[in-house]
């Protein structure tokens, strides 16, 4: 239990800071991108480390920490959008939101 909560901290303070980047950008703050980059590199790290993490269990959970650490690199290049000023950082965020939501249903 102990070693799953800082894993939870960080998880809660990187989906956080993704919100409040992403909400900041549709009110054109010029910090948003930072924020958010902070909240998708942290989520990139914590996905990465599940995926690493995971290859001792079986198959099937394996194939799922690789799909949302891939995912998850979707943020990344919605950081990178922000960054260069196009909107298609918006297309990028929904992509990861709706395979979030099915890697979802799919997990425990």
């Amino acid at each position: 239990m102990k070693d799953k909560q800082p894993s939870q901290i960080l998880f809660i303070t990187a989906g956080t800071l993704i919100i409040l980047g992403a909400f900041a950008k549709l009110f054109n703050i010029i910090y948003a991108p930072y924020i958010f980059s902070i909240g998708s590199g942290l989520l990139i790290f914590i996905q990465g480390k599940n995926a690493f993490e995971s290859s001792k269990a079986e198959s099937r959970q394996q194939r799922l920490a690789r799909i949302g650490f891939l995912t998850s690199l979707l943020l990344g290049l919605a950081a990178y959008f922000m960054f260069t000023g196009s909107n298609s950082w918006v297309v990028m965020v929904l992509i990861y939101a709706l395979s979030s939501l099915f890697l979802s249903f799919r997990g425990n």
